[in-house]
């Protein structure tokens, strides 16, 4: 009956408990396997009969709390960008006298394609994924005709990254509708390496001359393309010895049109004035134009799932289907926050996730840090960027996330969401409503001083009708403490709290230990709560959970409340999933109705939790075999909507043989409740010894989008409905 809930996302979530108060507390000690204890445990140190404790806590001290219910304080400055389709790009071609220094020849400018930026690593240069044009039309017509030697030169001084970052020179002879390479330049050095730049007195690349003789007697355009890719520019890099791209970018001058040898045009670059030539902005095209916006109770958690979240949310979805589209790329910015002074940093947020992996949509969350508020949205800052999700898909309801890092000498971060399509989906359906937040927080912790545990509910002790497997189940956990860990215990009752005995985990390296439970509480028929103790090197005790034994990990060796002679009730939880409460937010996990309907009739009962899918162990995956299920005459099963958390092969295996007992005048009670039970048993092939249409006497009839609900039917599939007694299933048909 382990009551210990969870929702899960890797290592991010936070681990929710849900679980029963105990009585008060007094210790024996007892031998456990192994014995291996060499610090006295902290509770069982005593003074009288009171524990010595003292805990370290880490609270958190909150610096930013934004819930999107209304559009001031911290919901205030939030920021949504449409990055899908191609991204417009500044040109920043212009006159500019950077790097002129003693070159008499170039006099007081020169043309220039980079920028000033002081949120960059290197202040003067070019940045990612730059696309930069400088064009002119030239009338060689007039100047040219068929036979005369034509030549194009110019100064160029260039600091652009080898193999990545590139300069080209081209012509039209189409009015630009298409282009011919003439020339490329980049830094020269060794293949893998930022290589060397090359200056004004280059003797190689500082005065190129181009043969354009083909063109003589023609109008011709002509273009200075340079081109970056996505990392290693001035934005990005530090500078090193070879200057690959300091003061980076094309610098060109003294641009010269002969023929036959003599000067026709000639633009020595002095400001002011672009004599002629064009340097536009590229414009965005292409956009979906979803952005993050605030949304009340989005459409998709309305028309698929029982919970009903109320409130605003931010979310960038259609506004018709309430879903992701085709070719989205939406980012949300959060305002500049600052964290001077703050030298560990805590984020967390409430989130809904929903991203099929068919429909090909995905989330990355990032932190950007700087120590300028301006900087903290740059193209790249200062600091890079800390991915807390890489890019994720999925589905999972709502749950809090959690990440921390260090936030050295930075004032200001920042959160950016990024929701994406990377590919089109099979139909537009498959999409959902992509990455939805309901609140976004960040706060320092005031107290260093606790210990941090990692107990995974997936390999935690389970629920089991054997109690020698609970005896030799073995459980890791993980625990980290600035100061040490000194020793570490488990801490286990099986009589509801009266009395508690202790083991020492067992070291296995590092932050590691290995959890034995006690042998004094392992015992047929018991139900085994319990929490763990460390004490560090400065002597702090600390709990997990943090409020033990109050709050506690659980679970049971079955049978409790049944016997084959008095056989009792047995709930089977497969699911482990969250369902509404009553106002209509996920309240309870869904074992908490079925438990409250039995308290209220006064029932007693039996709960065997089945483990979590994920296990590292692969142990206890599927429910109670024949060996436990012959101790109850009536079995309740919930189940989840995927397929591990479905009634398994070896699951209607065991029900079928359970309900066949029934031949022999045994009283059977199956209540089998869960989403898409018949689609994933017999339309998707998972059924077996006819167990859903036999045995359950149901019909899958469709999964789809309907209108109208079709009418119900006196007989589902054609079939009786199994009763005890009156003979109509095939229980009671020797044919």
């Amino acid at each position: 009956m382990a009551r210990t809930w969870f929702t899960g996302l890797t290592l991010l979530m936070v681990i929710v408990l849900f679980v029963a108060s105990s009585a008060g507390v007094s210790a024996s000690e007892t031998g456990c396997v192994p014995a291996r204890e060499t610090v006295p445990h902290p509770a069982l140190r005593r003074d009288g009969d009171v524990p010595l404790r003292t805990r370290a806590v880490a609270d958190t001290l909150w610096i930013f709390d934004a819930d999107f219910e209304n559009l001031v304080g911290d919901n205030a400055g939030w920021t949504s960008l449409d990055l899908s389709g191609t991204q417009g790009q500044e040109n920043h071609w212009h006159k500019d006298t950077i790097r002129i220094r003693n070159f008499t020849h170039l006099g007081d400018s020169t043309w220039w394609c980079g920028k000033y930026d002081d949120c960059w690593v290197q202040p003067r240069g070019y940045g990612n994924d730059w696309v930069q044009f400088l064009s002119r039309a030239f009338p060689l017509s007039d100047w040219s005709e068929a036979g005369d030697v034509v030549t194009l030169e110019w100064d160029q001084r260039f600091a652009m990254e080898s193999e990545y970052d590139y300069g080209y020179v081209e012509v039209s002879l189409d009015q630009g509708a298409s282009w011919i390479l003439l020339a490329s330049y980049e830094n020269v050095g060794f293949a893998g390496t930022p290589g060397r730049p090359s200056d004004w007195d280059d003797p190689n690349n500082g005065h190129p001359m181009l043969d354009l003789s083909d063109c003589s007697g023609s109008d011709i355009h002509l273009r200075f393309r340079f081109e970056s890719d996505a990392s290693y520019s001035s934005q990005d890099t530090g500078d090193t010895y070879l200057h690959p791209v300091q003061d980076g970018a094309w610098q060109l001058d003294n641009i010269e049109w002969k023929v036959n040898g003599v000067t026709v045009w000639l633009d020595d670059c002095e400001a002011p004035g672009d004599n002629g030539w064009v340097h536009e902005d590229i414009p965005t095209t292409g956009q979906t134009g979803v952005v993050y916006e605030r949304t009340w109770m989005p459409k998709t958690m309305l028309e698929g799932c029982a919970w009903r979240p109320l409130g605003w949310w931010m979310a960038a979805v259609d506004p018709v289907s309430g879903r992701m589209v085709d070719g989205q790329c939406s980012r949300l910015l959060s305002p500049p926050i600052d964290t001077e002074g703050l030298d560990l940093i805590i984020a967390q947020w409430d989130c809904w996730l929903g991203l099929p992996g068919d429909a090909h949509d995905q989330v990355e969350v990032l932190i950007t840090t700087s120590d300028a508020a301006e900087c903290v949205y740059s193209d790249n800052p200062v600091n890079e960027a800390v991915t807390v999700w890489g890019a994720y898909s999925g589905s999972i309801g709502p749950g809090w996330s959690t990440t921390d890092w260090d936030n050295g000498d930075d004032r200001w971060l920042g959160i950016m969401v990024e929701a994406r399509n990377e590919l089109p989906a099979p139909f537009p359906e498959a999409h959902e409503s992509g990455f939805l937040i309901d609140r976004v927080r960040v706060g320092t912790p005031v107290d260093l001083t606790a210990t941090d545990w990692d107990y995974s509910p997936w390999d935690a002790f389970y629920d089991t009708f054997d109690a020698a497997e609970a005896a030799a189940h073995v459980a890791p956990i993980v625990i980290f403490d600035d100061d040490g860990i000194a020793g570490a215990w488990v801490v286990a009752s099986s009589d509801g709290g009266a009395t508690w005995e202790s083991c020492t985990l067992s070291p296995v390296g590092g932050d590691a230990w290995e959890v034995h439970m006690p042998a004094g509480v392992i015992a047929p028929g018991t139900e085994i709560i319990y929490y763990f103790e460390a004490l560090d090197g400065a002597g702090n005790t600390s709990m997990h959970p943090r409020s033990a034994p109050d709050v506690h990990y659980e679970f049971s060796i079955l049978p409790i409340h049944g016997s084959v002679s008095t056989p009792g009730i047995l709930l089977v939880d497969k699911s482990g999933g969250y369902v509404p409460g009553e106002n209509t937010q996920f309240a309870h996990p869904s074992e908490f109705y079925f438990r409250e309907a039995l308290d209220v009739l006064g029932y007693e009962y039996d709960v065997f939790d089945v483990r979590v899918p994920g296990s590292s162990s692969q142990t206890h995956m599927a429910g109670p075999d024949t060996s436990g299920m012959k101790c109850y005459d009536t079995q309740i099963w919930f189940t989840g909507d995927s397929q591990s958390e479905l009634v398994g092969t070896h699951d209607q295996a065991y029900l079928i043989a359970w309900l066949g007992q029934a031949f022999g005048g045994a009283e059977r009670n199956l209540l089998l409740t869960g989403n898409r039970i018949g689609e994933c048993l017999m339309a998707a092939g998972g059924e077996t010894l006819d167990f859903y249409s036999e045995w359950l006497a149901s019909d899958f009839i469709i999964n789809t989008r309907i209108d109208t609900m079709p009418g119900l039917r006196d007989h589902p599939g054609g079939y009786d409905f199994l009763t005890f007694d009156d003979g109509l299933t095939h229980l009671f048909d020797d044919g």
